[in-house]
């Protein structure tokens, strides 16, 4: 959604298609038969929305998006093939999918709020996939921030065997040093997450085979090819229709119909094949909805004009709705294997009052961990220290210190780019070639009642097929 978000591609996104070749599959270890992962009528339950864009696509076309955020157990899942090619089979007629993954060295659930909150919220997937380590209440909070930023479905599971675990093993409910299952398997059923048993579902397998922790390991923490390729079939056997959803897509993504009566039209409109078209200024259309986000489905064409966007009864291009960026290390930062500067940098930052949409450079200006903050725009923004709370003086930017990796590290001259951009559109262009796009509107907003208005200018053909309106789950 963010401009800025093309980084992302530079830091490790992987994109793929439903014809990305996944390569040749690795063998079961030991002479032990091939892993099996068949659904069972529960998978899926808190997958609705999911399910159905795997199964009807979209329209206008777009690709499934796919998020994947933690540490090196994330990464150790892979660039994503592998669960492509497991789906193609259940749903032949699924649209493209992106598959983006964003990894750190031993970063766990608390860090990665970060990256949800600069990465994955601003591009507003479709699915989530946490495998990954750490306390079950910084677990719960990843999990609210993208129920309230996202409509998307979330997937959690639970890690693979590690030899710190072998006090652990064979039982594979006890709380270990990566996760407390019980306590996380309760938070999933609480805020209705898709859980991955991948834990217990490899331990039967290992049992049956008489197969030991280190057969399924790389190192001593890492899952080798084929114990990722047994999680990788694990949370595919989720992307599946169960005997019943735990809620109703239509309660967090529904269409409204431009020539519907809850579209509010004034001014000259012609209506044809579902679609509403006007070309005399000042026409417009209106609409009420509950949500934070909503896009438009329009047609272009050659002779198509533009419109203005008013949000709330007043200019889209003025609404004081705004999102921060990644916060990207200057690759020159000072070393210190084995953390590349990725994991030695403040992960989260709180947009605070009087926002300005601009790019902004922290600079550490000495060893000790003092720094200071300009914007091309508002100048220089104050001083602070990475181990302490900071307010910028003009009070847009707000530096939680619990959320910067090893700021001992930081040495004078390390530096941190970010963008500020406000997430809506203050115009809608229809001249370009003819077909039916979508574009998003706003995104952000609070949750809760909103209305939106487009007016034509007059500079040629509007067209209009619907709005579609994306409200989170959680306030």
């Amino acid at each position: 959604m963010n401009p800025g978000l093309a980084l992302v591609a530079v830091l490790a996104a992987a994109l793929l298609t439903a014809d990305a070749d996944a390569g040749a599959k690795p063998t079961p270890p030991q002479g032990a038969p091939g892993y099996q992962a068949p659904t069972r009528p529960t998978d899926g339950a808190h997958m609705a929305l999911t399910i159905e864009k795997l199964e009807k696509g979209f329209d206008p076309e777009r690709p499934l998006l796919i998020w994947a955020i933690g540490s090196s157990f994330t990464n150790g899942l892979g660039d994503g093939s592998t669960l492509v090619e497991l789906l193609k089979p259940r749903f032949p007629n699924m649209p493209k999918v992106v598959y983006k993954r964003f990894a750190g060295n031993s970063t766990p659930y608390h860090l990665t709020r970060g990256w949800a909150r600069h990465l994955v919220i601003p591009e507003q997937p479709d699915a989530v996939i946490l495998y990954n380590f750490g306390k079950v209440d910084d677990l719960e909070q990843l999990i609210v921030d993208l129920r309230q930023g996202t409509t998307a479905d979330i997937l959690v599971g639970t890690i693979h065997w590690c030899l710190p675990h072998e006090k652990q093993w064979p039982d594979p409910d006890l709380p270990c040093s990566h996760q407390d299952i019980p306590k996380l398997r309760a938070v999933c059923e609480k805020h209705g997450v898709e859980l991955v048993e991948n834990r217990r579902e490899m331990t039967e397998y290992m049992l049956a085979s008489k197969l030991g922790i280190k057969d399924l390991l790389a190192d001593a923490v890492h899952e080798n090819a084929y114990a990722s390729l047994m999680t990788n079939m694990n949370i595919a056997r989720h992307f599946h229709r169960p005997a019943k959803f735990s809620y109703d897509p239509r309660s967090r993504e529904r269409r409204i119909e431009a020539a519907s009566p809850d579209a509010k039209l004034t001014g000259n409109w012609e209506k044809g094949d579902g679609s509403v078209t006007a070309k005399d200024k000042g026409a417009a259309i209106e609409v009420a909805f509950t949500g934070t986000r909503i896009d438009l489905i329009g047609w272009r064409s050659p002779d198509g004009g533009s419109a203005e966007v008013w949000l709330d009864g007043k200019p889209a291009a003025e609404a004081p709705v705004f999102s921060c960026g990644y916060i990207k290390p200057d690759p020159k930062n000072a070393p210190l294997p084995p953390n590349p500067p990725r994991d030695r940098s403040p992960h989260r930052l709180t947009l605070g009052a009087n926002i300005v949409p601009q790019s902004w450079t922290l600079t550490m200006t000495n060893d000790t961990g003092d720094y200071e903050l300009v914007g091309d725009v508002t100048g220089y923004d104050g001083t602070g220290n990475n181990r302490k709370p900071f307010t910028s003086k003009s009070g847009q930017i707000t530096i939680e210190p619990e959320f910067w990796r090893q700021p001992e590290s930081n040495k004078a001259g390390d530096k941190w780019t970010f963008d500020v951009t406000r997430t809506t559109v203050g115009k809608v262009d229809f001249k370009g070639e003819k077909g039916k796009f979508r574009l998003t509107l706003a995104w952000g907003l609070a949750n809760g009642p909103h209305t939106l208005k487009l007016v034509a200018e007059g500079n040629g053909s509007v067209g209009l097929a619907a709005f579609e309106v994306f409200e989170p789950p959680m306030k």
